[in-house]
């Protein structure tokens, strides 16, 4: 049984991005944040991730439709608290309460201050995405937005071999173009 943290809804019209560009862009950008995505339509996915401290589960949905010229998408980004959390929670009022409520409050503000960051920077990549430009037979999909001179990995660390971004030890997809490492 989860408990709901918060929810936070977003909803933005894209210029020059067809709805698989803009699938493209959702999916690239959640998986970079190690959220695992599953395509619940051809223009709808779903990700969550889970956080190892006091069994939060953070969740996305989104949700792109043809509006007008424009491509729509719609943002929902929730945080939930699993029953190991709430376990934890609960032990932590019985044993030092005062101290539980305080360090609760301050999580709770610090989540949600995480998602709104996160749902900026989605927001961003999203708009930055590479538009839709008309050429003589090209097909397919955009590639996803350039990236910044690589710098080299440090120690320990490895480079994505899709953008070559340096990437952390133990991610599993790039936190830059998605790319399964």
């Amino acid at each position: 049984m989860l408990k709901n943290l918060f929810t936070k809804h977003d909803h933005r019209s894209v210029s020059g991005l067809t709805k698989e560009a803009a699938m493209i862009a959702a999916s690239t950008f959640w998986r970079s944040r190690q959220f695992g995505i599953n395509f619940t339509s051809g223009y709808s996915l779903q990700g969550s991730q889970f956080y190892s401290n006091m069994g939060l589960r953070q969740s996305v949905n989104v949700f792109v439709v043809e509006e007008g010229a424009d491509v729509a998408v719609d943002l929902t980004f929730s945080a939930e608290l699993s029953d190991e959390g709430a376990v934890a929670g609960v032990v932590g009022v019985v044993l030092l309460p005062v101290v539980a409520v305080a360090v609760g409050a301050i999580s709770v503000m610090q989540y949600e201050d995480n998602a709104q960051r996160v749902m900026n920077d989605f927001w961003s990549y999203v708009f930055a995405f590479p538009k839709n430009k008309p050429s003589a037979g090209a097909t397919g999909p955009p590639s996803p937005p350039a990236q910044a001179q690589a710098v080299p990995a440090p120690l320990g660390a490895r480079n994505c071999p899709g953008c070559n971004a340096p990437q952390d030890p133990d991610a599993r997809f790039c936190k830059h173009c998605g790319t399964k490492l």
